[in-house]
């Protein structure tokens, strides 16, 4: 799962990409011509060791639930949610991140969601 890392492929997606709400995450998202998946997740808090764990559950349920169904689509993902996602647990934290993905809208691309 390759991630972005370039200050102009954040400039992109924020200007040019949409966006979607599920209680505590936020995902920005845009459709590219060509190439695969690519993600980022960021933590939002006041303590380093908060941000990381924040991360790393956005990260892992993507990876579990989510990635096989979206890894050959020409999108770039950024996940943003703060330490309150700590509160949560993983279920729900994965539906939430399903109800989020949920409203993506891609052109010309079907998510098995959506064939279903």
């Amino acid at each position: 799962m390759e991630g972005l890392s370039q200050k102009k492929d954040f400039s992109r997606l924020f200007s040019r990409g949409k966006r979607a709400r599920a209680n505590n995450i936020k995902l920005w998202y845009l459709q590219k011509e060509e190439g695969n998946l690519r993600v980022t997740f960021v933590g939002k808090g006041k303590k380093a060791v908060d941000r990381n764990r924040v991360r790393r559950r956005l990260r892992e349920a993507f990876r579990v639930y989510y990635y096989p169904q979206w890894r050959d689509k020409p999108v770039d993902f950024l996940f943003m949610s703060n330490e309150k996602l700590l509160e949560e647990s993983f279920e729900d934290l994965v539906e939430m991140m399903g109800k989020v993905l949920g409203e993506v809208k891609l052109d010309g691309v079907k998510t098995k969601s959506e064939a279903e």
